[in-house]
């Protein structure tokens, strides 16, 4: 919906003590707080952050898995650019045994168009586009559009979900799965990443998510009682 994806962001703080080649783990929980910077989860690749706080929690108490991090987004702007979306594929399609190869994220007329060639005895190139919207934990892109020489598009759903979901570096293709003509990107599943997605905006230039919090959504439905309130009198 990408150990590094839509949305990765992991703090890895190693701790070096004692001998030399030593690691220790280090706290259990770590956050961060940003007013307005950005974040790299590889090079050529840049998430712009803004009013962004996050708490990382280690997935285990010995190494490897405490260097390994969950990160719950308590609020924030997250803005992906399509050159880093695209970016992100091309870097994952190098490390994976995926048959997707020269995938292209755009993001033009309010629509997401995702192409690519797919190997499947010959190079078959394809290109899924429609709208994204959020469910406020999950990214869905319902297809508007679907092209493929020779291949059903149900089947071309199925296959393209499957290989995406290795291609992001999920640990289960459940990362990404393909839904009726929908395509469904888990980031909790990809990125380790958690967070209620209040808004997500499309862009020419690529996609902004807006992240609330339990709290700030409390103090959102508390305005908005008050505001009914005053109104009704």
């Amino acid at each position: 919906m990408l150990k590094y994806g839509l949305l990765g962001l992991v703090l890895v703080a190693v701790t070096c003590a004692g001998w030399a080649d030593t690691l220790r783990c280090p706290a259990k929980v770590t956050t961060m707080e940003m007013g307005k910077g950005q974040y790299s989860p590889m090079p050529g690749a840049v998430f712009e952050l803004q009013n962004f706080s996050a708490a990382m929690t280690a997935r285990g108490n010995t190494s490897p898995l405490c260097f390994n991090r969950m990160t719950e987004i308590s609020h924030g702007q997250v803005f992906i650019s399509s050159a880093s979306l695209t970016h992100l594929f091309e870097q994952k399609i190098e490390q994976s045994k995926s048959k997707i190869k020269e995938v292209k994220v755009e993001i033009k007329d309010n629509l997401a168009h995702l192409t690519g060639t797919m190997k499947k005895g010959v190079d078959v190139h394809f290109e899924i586009s429609g709208p994204v919207s959020t469910d406020g934990t999950v990214l869905i892109l319902k297809a508007k559009k679907i092209s493929a020489d020779g291949i059903p598009m149900k089947m071309l759903l199925g296959m393209v979900g499957e290989h995406l979901g290795n291609l992001l570096g999920a640990e289960s293709v459940d990362g990404v799965k393909a839904v009726g003509d929908t395509i469904v990107f888990v980031p909790a599943s990809i990125s380790h990443v958690t967070g209620r997605i209040a808004k997500l905006e499309l862009t020419n230039s690529g996609m902004m998510l807006d992240f609330e919090g339990a709290a700030g959504k409390k103090v959102a439905a508390v305005a908005s009682k008050g505001a009914k309130a005053a109104g009704s009198k």
